[in-house]
């Protein structure tokens, strides 16, 4: 029987991270990118403490994971052109898409009725997100304006008392992910990062 997490550094199973996730609390969990501030995205209560322990000054949205594309459908108002067709080619991957927000999407997860979305790579995070039945928030691991911290020991020490803090094993990549804006009639480039998107 898995113990309860209650900051425990070490990789461990599905159930203890769900558990935690799902009574609200806030772990660092490594993706398939770099380590990320993980929450259910339902939870408004969890969604401010990240945004607190970031602290933004100014209301952005944040990325949203989903475990596949189905479940990204209404979160979304329209997916324009054939961008829906596109990523499914390319998801799960470190590719996030900034897509139009449906209506009923809490206005503290998105950003100017847009809403960043990703289907990642890391299976054990499409696992998670597949067992509690819902999206989560994924923002990193640093004050705003900051670089991403990539060291565990670095992370508890800035971010204490945190319900756990998942550490991957070997170096953790240090490029986020690339940014693709799907809103427009074709796909536009935000930030180049993890995922190769060709160039023009």
């Amino acid at each position: 029987m898995e113990k309860p997490l209650r900051g425990y550094i070490e990789t461990v199973g599905i159930k203890p991270l769900c558990d935690l996730l799902a009574g609200g609390d806030i772990a660092v969990i490594p993706t398939d990118t770099i380590y990320g501030f993980h929450c259910l995205a339902t939870d408004q209560s969890a969604v401010k403490r990240v945004r607190t322990l970031k602290g933004n000054r100014k209301k952005s949205g944040f990325v949203l994971l989903f475990s596949e594309i189905n479940m990204a459908d209404r979160w979304v108002s329209s997916w324009k052109e054939d961008s829906r067709k596109i990523l499914t080619s390319i998801w799960p991957a470190p590719l996030t898409a900034i897509l139009p927000a449906a209506k009923s999407v809490d206005s503290a997860l998105i950003d100017r009725s847009s809403v960043a979305i990703r289907i990642p790579a890391k299976r054990k995070l499409r696992d998670i997100i597949d067992k509690i039945g819902g999206p989560l928030i994924s923002t990193s691991v640093n004050r705003s304006g900051d670089r991403p911290l990539t060291r565990i020991s670095e992370i508890v020490l800035l971010f204490p008392g945190l319900g756990a803090y998942i550490s991957r094993k070997g170096r953790t990549p240090d490029r986020p992910s690339t940014l693709i804006d799907f809103r427009g009639s074709l796909p536009e480039v935000v930030r180049r990062g993890a995922y190769n998107w060709p160039e023009k």
